[in-house]
């Protein structure tokens, strides 16, 4: 494997104050990129840094720039833009409120919140609808956990029973000869 050209060349960027900060701070993900910002600086291949820490080479090319343009603080995640959500500081409290509710509260005939019951008050109570995994992101947001859905089956009918049985001891006699 060949030595990489990659370098980290911001002054403020040393061993020991990636080191320092690192330790006791945030998310996984910045320890991650620190471990990869030190292999760069110990010129370990960019393939092999990539392997070992599941990591693209564009993203480890992406976090050296990032480092070398903003010095230790590029490190930090960065805002994304996108479309901007749509659980507003008004609906969050609201449903913060509501999910400590039984839903029969709110009119409905189960016993516990789930996630269609969720997406069924969204839709009805705000006209916001939703997928099942947006659901599931907001309500941990929001510090809640819900429980899957159970399935309901039907309740047996005696009389189908029966006809059933009975369509099975007329079909007998046919299938032994």
């Amino acid at each position: 494997m060949r030595k990489t050209k990659l370098t980290v060349t911001h002054p403020e960027v040393t061993s020991e104050k990636l080191a320092d900060f690192v330790s006791g701070r945030g998310p996984i993900r910045i320890g991650l990129r620190i471990a990869v910002l030190q292999g760069v600086m110990d010129q370990a291949p960019i393939d092999q840094l990539s392997r070992r820490h599941h990591l693209s080479r564009q993203g480890i090319y992406d976090l050296v720039r990032r480092v070398n343009e903003k010095g230790i603080t590029g490190v930090e995640e960065e805002k994304r833009s996108g479309r901007p959500s749509s659980l507003t500081r008004e609906i969050s409290d609201t449903l913060k409120e509501i999910l400590l509710q039984p839903p029969m509260s709110q009119g409905y005939s189960q016993s516990r919140w789930d996630g269609p019951l969720v997406r069924t008050y969204l839709k009805e109570k705000h006209g916001i609808e939703i997928g099942h995994s947006q659901v599931n992101n907001w309500i941990h947001r929001l510090d809640f956990s819900l429980q899957r859905g159970r399935k309901k089956y039907r309740q047996a009918d005696p009389e189908e029973q029966e006809a059933f049985v009975e369509a099975l001891k007329k079909k007998a006699p046919e299938s032994t000869t």
